[in-house]
């Protein structure tokens, strides 16, 4: 017991030392630093380059009159609280506050009219020959599913009042706003700010659109994000809400499934923004198109396509890999990001992790083993392509989707057809693959919202059907 109580006195003691010696730092940093704060916004005229923290630089700053910054407290990053508040904290992965994120080569350009070092173009450079199949793709969900950012791409408001993340502290909030011709998502912790730019845009907007920022060469996720179905502006999946953390770096394993390609220069988020070909175009399902184009342009007269892949010359399996190369749940890569190409065995590519996962996530719907698990893929030889066109928007059109099940299936096979209502008799996808909640987006819940994603797993479930009935009726017998 003494041995405790004396072990006790000198922790004590020397927190007590710590403590002050902390307040006497702070205390002699505290002069004038009004640039600070203009310092650490985004530079757009003038960029740097990243280099790591120093050891030996100082490591607590004082920004305003209640906000003081820390290394060392998450490495690599700038730690942003009030002082006498663990909660809330602002998190910025900068070099130094005084550079703040800095701007790159290609912000705002999306044109890549010359090609990257593996031949990806962009569909922009399919249109001039395939001008039908060009314009319906412009409007899929494949094609938005990343671009760069302009105002009028951004679907949330960025008019007051409409363009505020509120929080549960009234120290703490988010605005989206252009300025400047950018847009930015102010943040504000107490009486100070800044403006973390809004560079990239990740998501159809289906579900949401987040948002990605460019320091020099690295790539991180900012805080807020768009939910069309709440139609507003709420914290990232995975974010805490009094946590504003901009460090979350963005992989390889994000980005292979929303763009078709890019560059990574060093691991695990520094790329080469000029590199990049937005959104997941022609090239994903095709192969790289520098050649393919090429030749075309120079033998105008030939008939026959040169340097491209025709998917429905592949075999299932191959065709089905393509769509598996996003629609297979979460991975791990065998060999480097974008290495596959159409033909490929997928297999020898990625390590699908949970690959009998059957929950709904947004990232992780798994859809193609849920539809292998189904007899009508089992006794025919269907594709995805069977049911979905990749060439055009098809999102919410039920007589399309009416159309391919009656491909193969009669009307007359639906053995509950006469007790349906007739406002869901011709809407096979309801019963047959039946929708489950989406069930890792924090931002939605915390509003007291869900979403929901058709499970690929088709089959005949009378509870089911039992249950939309008594939705559509009011009844239930």
């Amino acid at each position: 017991m003494a041995d405790s109580f004396g072990s006790r006195i000198w922790v004590i003691v020397l927190v007590t030392v710590a403590l002050a010696a902390t307040v006497a730092y702070m205390a002699y940093e505290s002069e004038d630093q009004s640039e600070l704060v203009k310092n650490l916004s985004r530079k757009l005229d003038s960029p740097s380059s990243a280099f790591p923290l120093d050891d030996h630089e100082i490591d607590i700053k004082r920004l305003t009159p209640t906000v003081v910054a820390q290394k060392r407290v998450i490495s690599g990053s700038w730690v942003l609280q009030k002082d006498d508040q663990p909660r809330p904290r602002v998190v910025l992965p900068f070099s130094s506050l005084e550079d703040g994120p800095s701007t790159t080569d290609t912000l705002a350009d999306d044109s890549h009219k010359q090609s990257n070092a593996e031949g990806f173009l962009g569909a922009d450079a399919c249109a001039a020959c395939h001008e039908t199949r060009h314009r319906g793709f412009l409007s899929t969900a494949h094609h938005q599913t990343s671009s760069a950012v302009t105002p009028d791409r951004i679907l949330g408001s960025l008019d007051p009042p409409r363009n505020e993340l509120e929080t549960g502290d009234p120290d703490i909030s988010l605005t989206m706003q252009a300025t400047d011709g950018s847009v930015v998502q102010k943040v504000r912790l107490s009486d100070w700010s800044v403006n973390i730019p809004m560079d990239v845009i990740t998501g159809s907007g289906k579900v949401a659109q987040t948002f990605l920022y460019w320091d020099n060469d690295r790539l991180f996720q900012a805080y807020a994000s768009y939910f069309h179905g709440a139609d507003q502006w709420l914290t990232s999946p995975g974010f805490e809400e009094l946590d504003l953390q901009f460090n979350r770096v963005i992989r390889t394993e994000c980005l292979e499934c929303h763009v078709t390609y890019i560059q990574q220069t060093a691991s695990p988020n520094h790329y080469q923004p000029s590199s990049a070909i937005w959104g997941v175009s022609c090239e994903r399902c095709h192969g790289p198109g520098k050649s393919h184009v090429e030749f075309h342009t120079q033998n105008p007269d030939s008939n026959t396509a040169q340097h491209i892949v025709h998917p429905e010359k592949l075999s299932r399996e191959r065709q089905l890999d393509l769509c598996g190369q996003c629609h297979s749940g979460s991975f791990d890569f065998k060999k480097p990001a974008f290495s596959f190409r159409p033909g490929d065995d997928i297999s020898e590519f990625h390590h699908t992790l949970k690959p009998d996962f059957d929950d709904s996530g947004i990232h992780t719907s798994n859809q193609l083993a849920r539809l292998q698990m189904s007899e009508c893929f089992q006794k025919s030889e269907m594709t995805c392509t069977d049911c979905h066109d990749p060439h055009v928007a098809q999102r919410g059109d039920e007589i399309f989707f009416r159309q391919a099940c009656l491909n193969c299936h009669d009307v007359e096979h639906c053995g509950m057809r006469p007790q349906l209502p007739s406002n869901i008799a011709d809407q096979c996808v309801q019963c047959h693959m039946p929708s489950s909640e989406i069930d890792d987006l924090v931002g939605m819940k915390q509003q007291g919202l869900t979403l929901s994603m058709a499970d690929h797993f088709i089959r005949i479930d009378h509870q089911h059907a039992k249950r939309i009935m008594e939705r559509e009726t009011g009844s239930t017998k």
